[in-house]
C-alpha cells in the first residue's frame, strides 16, 4: 500500500503526495476534495473541520477569518456575520456592534446597532447614545434636545421651549426658564422682549 509498479517492474515506487494507493496497485489515484495524503500514502485523510483542500492536496488550507466552510469550501461571510480563522459557520454580530465583510465592529456613540446588523444606524433626533457599543438609543430629558446621530443632548437654553423637538425662542410677551417646554405668558404689569427669560415690571 502506497507504492505501485508497471508492467515488468523491479520495484514499486512510493505514490507522491496528494495521492494513493492500495496493494497490487499499478498506479497511484488523486486524493479528492477535501482530502489529503503525504507521500507513500495508502489512503487519503480528510480535511479537519474549517479548512478544505482541491483535488490532489498534500495540505489542506484553513478558511480565513470572514469565512466558514460551505459545500466543501470557504465561503465569505454575509454583511452582518463575522468568524474566526477555521470556522465552519458564520456567526450573526451582537447588537451594538456590525460588520461589513469579515469583521465584527463596535458602532460609535451616536450610533447603535441590532444584532445581525450590517450598518450602524445613528440616533434619530432628540435621542442619544453616549458611549460606543449602544444598541438602543435613549430618550432626551425633557426641556432638552439633540440632531440626529447625537452622542448627548443639549439643554434648551432660558428663553426658549422645545417645541416639536428644536428649541424654539419665546416670543415678545412670554418668557421661560431653561430646560422649559413652553413660553409662559407675562402676567399683568409685566412685559419680555423676545427670547425673554426674566420680566420687566411696569
Amino acid at each position: 500500500a502506497g507504492t505501485f509498479s508497471g508492467a515488468a517492474a523491479s520495484t514499486c515506487g512510493n505514490c507522491a503526495a496528494g495521492t494513493f494507493s492500495g496493494a497490487s496497485a499499478s498506479t497511484c489515484g488523486s486524493c479528492s476534495v477535501n482530502t489529503f495524503s503525504l507521500a507513500a500514502a495508502s489512503t487519503c485523510t480528510n480535511c479537519a473541520a474549517g479548512s478544505t483542500s482541491g483535488a490532489g492536496a498534500s495540505t489542506c488550507t484553513v478558511c480565513p477569518a470572514g469565512s466558514a466552510v460551505t459545500a466543501g469550501t470557504c465561503s465569505t461571510c454575509a454583511a452582518g456575520k463575522f468568524s474566526l480563522a477555521g470556522s465552519t459557520i458564520c456567526t450573526d454580530c451582537s447588537a451594538n456592534t456590525f460588520s461589513l465583510a469579515d469583521a465584527s465592529t463596535t458602532c460609535s456613540a451616536g450610533t447603535f446597532s441590532a444584532a445581525g446588523a450590517s450598518t450602524c444606524t445613528p440616533c434619530t433626533p432628540n435621542t442619544f447614545s453616549a458611549s460606543a457599543g449602544s444598541s438602543t438609543c435613549g430618550a432626551c430629558t425633557t426641556g432638552w434636545t439633540s440632531p440626529a446621530g447625537a452622542s448627548a443632548c443639549t439643554q434648551c437654553p432660558a428663553g426658549s421651549a422645545v417645541t416639536a423637538g428644536t428649541c424654539s425662542t419665546c416670543a415678545a410677551g412670554k418668557f421661560s426658564l431653561a430646560a422649559s417646554t413652553v413660553c409662559t405668558d407675562c402676567s399683568a404689569g409685566t412685559s419680555s422682549s423676545a427670547a425673554a427669560s426674566t420680566l420687566w415690571l411696569w
